[in-house]
């Protein structure tokens, strides 16, 4: 549990949200490049759900090396941390004071301003950072409006698809390159609160 436990920490961070509550995002990804194999933990499909800055639901994909599949749910105040293999879970309390979601797309990045691109906020945060719109690009045949930042040493791009749904992030530094591939990106699902119990055949860890 000891990552997904490293992860909360970005969740509860001190960041102003946005997002309303009104809609329910629904996301799934993965992670392509030429240093991310095929087949390995990194390139599997993740998946979230979020509405407003106080519910969220994190799927992660099982981890053959940890033995882990890990699944975190916010319900704001209360959190749940969870291993799916062993239906196990912990809970804790948000101690707040702010009481608001931060969930960023690339908690593992060094560069901290990397780290404030946000799920559902991802075009607001290219716009509120200036970044230079190029031509448009296609990707696996999919035509795309193209945004560029430059965040320390890093080349951030997003491409944007013609419904202003994003298709991917990409992040180039002279040490690696690798994008988030959005396969399914709904920013306006009805939303269901059910999501964001802790499920009923999972036991909490004294």
């Amino acid at each position: 549990m000891r990552r997904c436990l490293t992860f909360l920490l970005f969740l509860l961070a001190p960041f102003a949200a946005h997002a309303a509550d009104d809609k329910m995002l629904y996301v799934e990804y993965r992670l392509v490049g030429k240093q991310i194999a095929e087949g390995s933990f990194d390139a599997q499909t993740k998946k979230v759900w979020r509405i407003g800055d106080n519910y969220l639901r994190f799927e992660d994909a099982p981890n053959p090396q940890t033995k882990i599949h890990g699944l975190i749910i916010v319900a704001e105040p209360d959190i749940w941390i969870v291993d799916r293999n062993t239906n196990q879970a912990q809970h804790t309390v948000d101690p707040g004071p702010n009481y608001k979601i931060h969930f960023p797309l690339f908690a593992s990045e060094t560069a901290e301003k990397l780290r404030e691109i946000e799920f559902g906020r991802e075009l607001e945060y290219f716009h509120e950072n200036n970044a230079k719109e190029l031509g448009a690009e296609e990707v696996d045949g999919i035509k795309c409006k193209v945004f560029r930042l430059e965040i320390e040493d890093r080349e951030v791009t997003l491409f944007l698809k013609t419904n202003e749904t994003p298709l991917q992030i990409v992040v180039k530094s002279p040490a690696y390159e690798y994008a988030m591939r959005f396969l399914r990106y709904e920013p306006d699902r009805k939303p269901d609160k059910s999501q964001f119990q802790l499920p009923p055949a999972v036991q909490l860890k004294n």
